[in-house]
């Protein structure tokens, strides 16, 4: 059974590892975990995890930026379980949940996953910040382009 949670800080650390592969730059793992543990960006979210059958396999955070604007961020799903619709899942259930609200994300891979759960990428000079796109959801929203919210 699938079951969305807002992560307590007793999953942090398992959290922060999800991602140590792809973000932990050369740092050992419990530097990398030492980083994310003092991290002000992560303090100013709320993280939420996607829980299969009991275990933790994907996770996030949420920005709440301004008015009904959500900003998404750190999305990894643990190494092991990549590639089986976990953060497509974490995703939707999040878009469910939190309905009537506007979404931005900054993508640095492939486009493609979000763009399969319903996000659209900004184009032209919105599209890239240190080599990742801007994107959004839901498709039909009017974007005020003068009030991009700054990376997150």
């Amino acid at each position: 059974m699938k079951k969305l949670i807002k992560a307590n800080p007793n999953d942090l650390d398992k959290v922060y590892a999800m991602g140590y592969d792809v973000w932990g730059e050369g740092k050992t793992y419990q530097e990398y975990i030492e980083e994310c543990r003092s991290s002000v960006k992560y303090k100013k979210g709320t993280w939420y995890i996607l829980s299969v059958d009991g275990e933790t396999v994907s996770s996030c955070i949420l920005y709440y930026l301004t008015g009904n604007t959500i900003g998404i961020g750190s999305l990894a799903t643990v190494s092991e379980k990549r590639g089986l619709g976990y953060a497509s899942s974490l995703l939707n259930e999040i878009l469910n949940r939190k309905k009537d609200y506007l979404y931005f994300l900054w993508s640095d891979i492939t486009t493609t996953l979000y763009e399969n759960v319903g996000f659209v990428v900004l184009e032209d000079i919105y599209q890239t910040h240190k080599g990742s796109s801007l994107m959004y959801y839901p498709s039909n929203y009017k974007i005020d382009f003068d009030n991009l919210p700054n990376y997150f």
